[in-house]
């Protein structure tokens, strides 16, 4: 009888312990769209040479070297949050807790450079949007930047070939802080010589 009920008390305890642990899925999911998927390599320069001056840039940059990179890749893209729940569900986007970031894969390397550009101290809070069941909320990209206010970190192909790009957005609650993360599913980037 001592068994049974030390059995039927450790099974209790696994099925509340392992209730606790779950994490509750976020009503929204991150989709990246490619608006445009094909892409000139437009460096100017020989693939080979392009990635080597990248590569001095990230040098110096790590060295505390003051560095100007070039304009990160112009892109056709759209960050799209989408409502996966059967409610309506409110979002905060924009201000400077939320922040997406690439992850570029592929053809003869990436490179990733801080931006160096000078940004404003205050802090931005976000906006609410409320999304209706199966909505979304679109933001479009233009270069391939992210981080901070969307212009923290340029992101680098370094020559033709096919890539591979996703992406994570960080959600905040109204107040700014981190509610949670979103990952995309990666999207193919071809770039032609």
């Amino acid at each position: 009888m001592k068994l049974l009920a030390a059995t039927v008390a450790l099974i209790a305890f696994a099925v509340s312990a392992s209730g606790e642990d779950k994490k509750a899925e976020p009503p929204v999911k991150l989709k990246l769209v490619a608006k445009t998927d094909k892409y000139k390599f437009g460096s100017g320069t020989v693939p080979a040479e392009f990635k080597k001056y990248l590569e001095e840039i990230a040098q110096a940059q790590k060295d505390g070297k003051p560095t100007q990179p070039p304009r990160p890749p112009a892109v056709d893209l759209v960050l799209e949050i989408v409502n996966t729940s059967k409610d309506e569900v409110t979002i905060y986007v924009g201000g400077d807790a939320n922040t997406w970031t690439f992850d570029l894969t592929g053809g003869d390397g990436t490179v990733s450079l801080g931006s160096g550009l000078a940004m404003t101290l205050e802090f931005r809070l976000p906006k609410a949007v409320t999304l209706a069941p199966g909505k979304s909320h679109e933001i479009p990209v233009k270069r391939l930047s992210d981080g901070a206010r969307g212009a923290g970190r340029y992101v680098y192909w370094t020559g033709p070939g096919e890539y591979k790009l996703s992406a994570k957005y960080t959600i905040s609650d109204k107040d700014g802080e981190k509610a949670y993360e979103l990952k995309s599913e990666p999207v193919k980037i071809t770039v032609e010589k």
